[in-house]
Formats: structure tokens, sequence, C-alpha cells
């Protein structure tokens, strides 16, 4: 049974899908900076959205309206990383003969994620009233992309490895849940401090047309990959999801 990812009541089990993506780099830039290009520390939302259109060949932010109504979406971090700052060669074009004949350049800070290995996240997708969902697993098992999947940017290409099938059940509950995703700040009641590295990242949770923002949403991250235990308020439920031997628990962004 589907529904709209502001309303999850009536909404049981939702089909869906979960993936790997992973790279040597990657870079989420954050929607308010300017001179410096700073990266979030997983791919937003937005960003996801972007992912599952280049697998699908949807054409360039065309799709926006149609994910937000239609998919669920969430992320983990699959490995540790840290962030390095590197100065990029732009070129300063005042008119269009600068393009082909540049003048001056200016340099610009860039944020990079890299780790020891790779850069890898999980993925987490359901929808039942989302009419290509068939189709992006159908392309994630046979590794078939119309455009080459990146981590953020056109020059971070990444390789994406297919989970698992699922089923996403929701769930309720007034007592701890060890959650593995990232965590919607305002769903949340209370957190379990223990020993993990929370970060919590403001990030941009829909565009409009030609791009526009339409809502932000803070989230609570566990930099090290662990889960966060936390109590969610009753208005927002949990998802429980099997694959392998494995069972988790996630929050959709």
């Amino acid at each position: 049974m589907g529904c709209h990812y502001q309303d999850y009541k009536g909404c049981d089990d939702v089909r869906g899908v979960v993936f790997d993506i992973e790279g040597k780099y990657a870079h989420f830039r954050k929607i308010y900076t300017n001179s410096s290009s700073l990266s979030y520390t997983v791919p937003p939302r937005t960003t996801i959205q972007g992912i599952i259109a280049a697998i699908l060949g949807y054409e360039r932010d065309s799709y926006y309206s149609c994910m937000d109504s239609s998919l669920y979406i969430s992320v983990r971090k699959n490995s540790s990383t840290y962030k390095m700052t590197q100065t990029l060669n732009y070129i300063r074009a005042e008119s269009a003969s600068d393009f082909t004949k540049p003048k001056n350049h200016t340099q610009i800070p860039f944020e990079v994620i890299t780790s020891k290995q790779n850069v890898s996240y999980r993925i987490y997708v359901g929808g039942d009233e989302f009419s290509d969902m068939h189709t992006l697993i159908e392309r994630l098992k046979s590794e078939r992309y119309v455009f080459p999947p990146t981590l953020g940017t056109a020059f971070f290409l990444a390789d994406i490895t297919f989970v698992s099938e699922v089923q996403f059940e929701k769930c309720e509950s007034y007592t701890f849940i060890p959650i593995s995703s990232v965590v919607k700040a305002k769903a949340v009641e209370d957190i379990k401090l223990e020993e993990m590295s929370l970060l919590k990242e403001k990030m941009p949770r829909a565009f409009g047309e030609n791009r526009t923002l339409k809502l932000m949403e803070s989230y609570f991250i566990e930099d090290n990959c662990g889960n966060i235990t936390v109590k969610l308020k009753k208005e927002f439920p949990y998802w429980k999801v099997n694959y392998g031997q494995k069972e988790e628990f996630i929050v959709f962004m």
C-alpha cells in the first residue's frame, strides 16, 4: 500500500531496494556555500534522487516533484571518512570569448570527502507508487545504468553494488530503537548517549522547478558508521528491513 512521504498513516509495507554506492572521492556541495565549496558528510535526499535519475535516464532536474511524492529514501555511511580541502583553478569568465581564450582565473577552495579505502554509502529506496520501481530494481541487478553514477560531481565517478530487493515494514515504538540510517532531527524525542560520533547537518529535502529550494531538514548522522539509538516521537514511524541474515531499522529522510 503506497502513501506520500508526509503521511505514513495506513502505510504498512513498502516494496523497495537496497544498494551500495562507492568511489574514491565524494563531494555534496552545501547549498549555502558560495566562494568556498563545502561538503555535506552524506548525500542529501536530493542528491540520491539524482543518482536514481541517472540510473533510469531521467533528464536533469525533471524528476523532483515526481520523486518527492512517490519515493522514500534514506542513507547510512558504510565507511569511515575524512574531509580535505583542495584548491581548484576556475576560469573567470566575463564574456563569451573568455571560455575559449581565458585571460583570468580564480581559485576556489573545494572540500573533498575521502577514505583510507573507498567512500561508501548504503542507500535505501522504497515506493509502491513510484512507476519505475521495477525498472530501477532490474537496472541495479543487471548493472545497466543510462548515465554513469557519481558521488556528487561529474568527475567523482562511482560504482554501484546491488544488495537486495526488500520490503520495508512500518513499525511504531515508544522505547529506544537502534537506527542504522540517518535520522530526521525533528522526529527524535530522546537520544541514548553512547560511545559514538554524532553529527547534525541541515540538508535540502526537496527542490522545486528550476532547482529552487522547497524544504530543508536537519538530520543526525553517526560518523563512525554505527547505529543511533533514539526514542522517536509518536507521529514518526521507523521501518524494519530484512536482507540476507541482516535486520535493520531505518528512518526515511
